[in-house]
């Protein structure tokens, strides 16, 4: 029998940058963050013998960043993003760090290339862009404790 799962992100944690520049904690500005597929298709070559090839599909990804723009800081992400530019840095991204009692849920990690965001917005109202962040090869995901290890920990650390 299968299981009904309701993920949702938060509190979680992003981090950028590592060993250089150093690993920067944005989770704090993040109001959303995304490792989204890009793949792409192109019909396969009929031959004698495979007259109805498979497609010929690649798969690249991004790591998509709704953020609270932070300009007036100099050492914020709208900055650290526009100070990076084009550089590989790694990240780390994990979804929610309350999935399990003691163990967090996935941790997705690897390495993107740094572009800037767009900066400033609307007048008097807190500044919310997107930037997209390609990442370079394909994402790792580290799994977190099992969910039923999770609800037995919980369970436990209530008693």
């Amino acid at each position: 029998m299968s299981s009904f799962y309701d993920s949702r992100l938060g509190p979680g944690t992003l981090k950028l940058g590592g060993p250089t520049p150093a690993a920067v904690e944005f989770g704090h500005q993040a109001s959303a963050v995304r490792l989204t597929p890009d793949v792409s298709s192109e019909d396969g070559t009929p031959t004698l013998a495979t007259p109805d090839p498979a497609p010929n599909s690649t798969i690249g990804w991004h790591l998509n960043i709704d953020a609270i723009q932070d300009f007036e800081n100099p050492t914020g992400l709208v900055n650290y993003l526009m100070d990076n530019a084009l550089a590989e840095v790694a990240f780390e991204w994990v979804p929610n760090t309350t999935y399990g009692a003691t163990t967090p849920g996935p941790t997705y990690s690897g390495t993107v290339q740094i572009v800037p965001i767009e900066v400033g917005g609307d007048v008097a109202v807190q500044v919310v862009t997107s930037v997209e962040l390609p990442v370079i090869g394909t994402p790792t995901r580290t799994d977190g404790a099992p969910l039923a290890a999770s609800a037995s920990a919980k369970k436990a650390a209530a008693a």
